[in-house]
């Protein structure tokens, strides 16, 4: 499919810039590599290519950024993909910081995409420096409809398995951070991934909401 067909946007993303890096933002992409190098996959440096993709992955190819989005960043958002596919809440572990117990986020082959039940909350993973922290959203309500539509009208969706809500049930939609940080409450930047839990559809917003960059299929 063309990468110009793979994005979807607010009349005015066309326009936006690339937002600054934020202090204390902790990539998850570093601990996805390690997860991914654990459970079977490998990570070029250049392009994020999966010799072998773990269980759990993309199941379209994933590889290449749609317009206006440049390599670095698509890769990242395709490997907090990977790490969130396979990393599972393991509730009766933790660690602590500061006041707070964190639960830990476990990495197990095709068993991740934590519930709606569980958002709205940080969670600890560990990588190569020890802790990091994430933040995972839970139900994202897709208000302006823009996701919607773009699930619809370009990936297969349809009005049973695209976004519901009130009478019809629950959002169809699940949001978790692209970044991780290095301590819980840093202030989060505006990188998300969504995914439709009905048909494993996966977008990625880098500007909180406003445009959308379809990842492939969970």
């Amino acid at each position: 499919m063309s990468s110009s067909l793979d994005t979807v946007s607010a009349s005015d993303a066309e326009r936006r810039t690339k937002r600054p890096r934020l202090r204390g933002r902790r990539r998850i992409l570093a601990v996805a590599s390690i997860a991914l190098a654990l459970l079977g996959g490998t990570v070029a440096e250049s392009g994020a290519a999966f010799a072998q993709s773990p269980p759990g992955a993309c199941t379209q190819w994933c590889n290449n950024p749609p317009a206006g989005v440049n390599q670095q960043d698509w890769n990242e958002a395709v490997m907090a993909a990977d790490f969130w596919a396979n990393h599972y809440i393991d509730w009766n572990s933790r660690v602590n910081y500061g006041w707070g117990q964190y639960r830990i986020l476990q990495p197990w082959n095709g068993h991740g995409w934590p519930g709606r039940g569980d958002g709205q909350r940080w969670y600890a993973y560990r990588d190569g420096r020890g802790y990091g922290y994430v933040y995972y959203g839970g139900e994202y309500e897709d208000r302006n409809g823009f996701l919607t539509q773009f699930d619809i009208g370009a990936h297969g969706g349809n009005s049973s398995t695209s976004y519901q809500h009130g009478p019809n049930g629950p959002s169809s939609y699940i949001e978790y951070d692209i970044n991780g940080h290095n301590a819980p409450n840093d202030p989060r930047d505006a990188w998300r991934i969504v995914r439709n839990v009905n048909n494993g559809n996966t977008y990625a917003t880098f500007d909180h909401y406003n445009s959308w960059n379809y990842l492939g299929r969970y």
